[in-house]
């Protein structure tokens, strides 16, 4: 017979069914904002009229040595030389980091002894940003190429439609794709906006549209309202997306007003059946998920609205099994449905994020079975270059090592992919490429900067002067999970098998002497 005991285990503190909310920090006792009353800290225009712009204001709210805050300064003045907006961050976002970003309060279950705060890897620009230069490129989605005015089209029935003003992102993602969109001053005029409209009008092939910036929330009420109403008249539109990460580094804003104003406006002109209207988010990492992201979330729901996540595989902030399990399930505990966990690009300045796509698909094998499937996302990449979003799981993986497990060998993170169409094959490359000298200096560097080595563990491709490989840096042995591992490292409680129990009609004896001294016998 089974014991049905529970046993303790040292990761029992962090069980992800119980308080799941990560708590900020109190911003009265961050020395920026001691004197800040309720009311102007959960005002939307406070909070963006006194976003972190400088390393002046950064410094008063995370600790940062001499060395640490004149690096910052250089790489923040080398991107605005560069004609880029590299610092941007909300109060509200800013609170979420550790007070020392650099030792963070991360459970060792997580690798937390070789980890920098999460929330500071994705805001703040560090010399990191600066390295391997010759890797990557600006600009990799090459959307120019495959656009009429502000739409922007990959798939059949489907486009982007750009709507920025002045950038119109409440806080900067230092690992963003379209960071070279971002640079200083980014405004799309009104004229693009309605040669996009006019194609979307004159393409009967299009259903949905996905209206983003930047940030869709962070435009012009009376913008936002003029696209909404011109989708609403086109009857073969039947789904827009509003694409934001304000409900995770401005949640304030998500306010009654501005869903009222997209509920209305989107329908305003619609015959017959009701356009479908939903939210895409991006989620990177638990501590995003706080009570007030969870209040923005319920608030969009309650107006019918779906919220659903897209979040970004990043090394050192998400590349590991527990961090990534966690993150998915929070999610949709307060109302969020999986979408893509997305393969970081290859842009210039952020390789330094990118895991390799073996690591990636064995994370997501072992939660097959452990984690519910309305819980987690399709692994996919979106291929430079405009070739648009593939699975990287089930299907289209390692298919150079196809005789392998994915657990045997670690390939060069290459993959096989197919584009939607069948017509592009990619011999996908995930990794940035350096020589070694460049990535022994870049170790150096970070090294340095953090104050403690191993922190900083780029993936990258080592190649000589002449382009030919020589080897991957992320050849170690690559993760395993017995199946007690994974019961344990996902708090569940377990026998005395190590398991968690998912037969009952094993212990039926027990649980029937049980439940005649419960409480559900005496109803």
């Amino acid at each position: 017979m089974i014991d049905l005991s529970i046993i303790n285990n040292k990761f029992k503190q962090t069980m992800m069914h119980k308080e799941f909310i990560y708590h900020p920090r109190d911003f009265r006792k961050i020395e920026l904002w001691k004197n800040v009353k309720d009311e102007e800290w959960y005002n939307p225009q406070w909070q963006l009229k006194n976003s972190i712009r400088s390393v002046d204001q950064l410094k008063h709210v995370i600790k940062l040595n001499d060395y640490q805050e004149q690096e910052i300064r250089r790489v923040v003045d080398e991107l605005e030389r560069q004609g880029k907006d590299p610092l941007r961050i909300t109060p509200y976002y800013a609170s979420l980091m550790d007070e020392d970003p650099f030792h963070p309060d991360i459970p060792l279950e997580e690798k937390g002894n070789k980890r920098l705060d999460p929330i500071f890897w994705q805001s703040v620009p560090t010399p990191a940003n600066l390295l391997f230069p010759n890797t990557g490129r600006e600009a990799s989605m090459n959307e120019g190429s495959r656009s009429y005015g502000a739409a922007y089209q990959r798939y059949p029935n489907r486009v982007a439609l750009f709507v920025a003003q002045n950038t119109s992102c409440a806080s900067y993602c230092v690992h963003c794709q379209r960071a070279k969109s971002l640079d200083a001053m980014c405004d799309v005029n009104i004229e693009l906006i309605n040669k996009g409209l006019f194609y979307i009008n004159f393409n009967k092939n299009i259903d949905e549209v996905l209206v983003t910036g930047g940030d869709a929330l962070r435009v012009s009420k009376k913008r936002l309202q003029y696209v909404l109403e011109e989708l609403s008249k086109m009857e073969h539109i039947r789904a827009i997306r509003i694409a934001t990460r304000v409900p995770v580094v401005l949640p304030m804003a998500v306010t009654d007003e501005i869903l009222t104003l997209i509920k209305e406006s989107a329908n305003r002109y619609t015959k017959g059946q009701e356009k479908y209207v939903y939210f895409m988010t991006h989620v990177n990492h638990y501590k995003e998920i706080t009570a007030d992201f969870a209040a923005a979330i319920k608030r969009i729901n309650s107006y019918g609205f779906t919220v659903r996540k897209q979040t970004v595989f990043l090394n050192h902030v998400n590349d590991y099994f527990v961090t990534l399990a966690k993150t998915f399930r929070r999610m949709f505990w307060v109302g969020v449905h999986p979408y893509y966990l997305l393969q970081c690009h290859k842009e210039k300045g952020i390789v330094h994020f990118i895991s390799p796509i073996q690591v990636g698909q064995i994370y997501m094998k072992h939660m097959q079975g452990w984690l519910s499937g309305i819980v987690r996302p399709n692994y996919a990449v979106n291929i430079e270059g405009g070739g648009g979003k593939v699975l990287l799981m089930p299907l289209n993986y390692d298919n150079l090592n196809i005789d392998l497990k994915i657990e045997d060998k670690i390939s060069e993170s290459k993959a096989k992919v197919y584009t939607w169409d069948d017509k592009e094959i990619f011999d996908y490359e995930a990794l940035g490429r350096a020589t070694p000298d460049e990535y022994n200096k870049a170790l150096r560097i970070m090294d340095k900067f953090i104050g403690r080595k191993g922190v900083f563990v780029p993936k990258i491709i080592l190649i000589d002067n002449n382009g030919n490989y020589i080897e991957t840096t992320n050849r170690t042995k690559l993760p395993t999970f017995e199946k007690q591992k994974k019961a344990v490292l996902l708090g569940y409680e377990t026998n005395q098998s190590g398991m968690p129990i998912t037969n009952p009609a094993k212990i039926s004896k027990k649980l029937d002497e049980l439940y005649q001294k419960s409480t559900f016998s005496k109803k």
